[in-house]
């Protein structure tokens, strides 16, 4: 063999080891937030505002035995926050569900029974269960809402084909809402509250619009914890704290336009 086909050996192995590390780094920002689908360059480019910063706190699965205390420490912060909330029957979880709207946070739907493996056995399926809760919360607080979180996102795997149910959440008039930054408070119970936080400000990578998922279980303990510390590193970041409303800037991990 030459020295001129070693070179040219060399260079080959050279572009095929650069070649496989920014194959490894796309593939890395497949991943934001646990979502498997969710290029979070995308997001950072779709999502940025020019101005002020939003961050916006949003809480899944509730009401709880921990709603109580979330809602008291956002009060003390005099920080709005959404919760996407589940069918809960009973007078503690009906005075909740007052209390959220009633202290100027956005009720927003997730699901009535939140079992995934009835909600998305179809479309059909789906919308009776989401129906159900609409009018749930309607007959509690006389309000219908708007908002709305799918169960285990947009991009879950669970369903083959989400689009399906996107058309059918916007033929109802609903807006649903995905996140780009995630405490894994569900995924690992035990996390104590610094480490949530970590997860959460890991995330947000400089975007001028978050929308951060964390939950409210009773088993969430931690989550509630972390809140204050949250709140500060958040604001000391520049965010202004923000509830959902019909002007927030949606994030999708899918949508209908893909």
């Amino acid at each position: 063999m030459s020295k001129k086909q070693i070179v040219e050996i060399l260079f080959l192995c050279v572009m095929i080891m650069i070649a496989g590390v920014w194959w490894c780094s796309r593939v890395a920002d497949l991943h934001l937030a646990g979502q498997q689908d969710a290029l979070r360059d995308q997001w950072i480019q779709s999502n940025a505002v020019t101005g002020k910063k939003y961050a916006y706190l949003t809480f899944d699965d509730g009401p709880s035995d921990n709603t109580d205390a979330i809602l008291d420490i956002l009060k003390e912060k005099q920080v709005k926050a959404t919760f996407f909330v589940v069918g809960k029957e009973g007078e503690k979880a009906e005075k909740r569900y007052l209390r959220i709207l009633g202290e100027g946070h956005t009720l927003g739907m997730h699901s009535y029974c939140h079992k995934y493996e009835e909600i998305y056995q179809s479309v059909e399926n789906f919308s009776k269960d989401i129906k159900k809760l609409d009018r749930y919360l309607y007959k509690i607080t006389g309000k219908h809402p708007t908002a709305f979180r799918f169960p285990g996102g947009s991009s879950n795997s669970l369903v083959s084909d989400i689009k399906p149910y996107i058309r059918w959440v916007r033929q109802q008039g609903y807006e649903y809402y995905d996140w780009n930054a995630a405490s894994d408070d569900a995924v690992q119970i035990q996390l104590p509250a610094s480490v949530l936080n970590q997860n959460i400000l890991k995330d947000i990578h400089g975007q001028s619009t978050v929308i951060i998922l964390m939950h409210d279980l009773s088993e969430t303990v931690h989550t509630t914890e972390s809140l204050p510390a949250l709140i500060d590193e958040l604001r000391k970041q520049g965010y202004e704290l923000r509830r959902i409303t019909e002007a927030t800037p949606a994030i999708h991990h899918v949508s209908i336009e893909d």
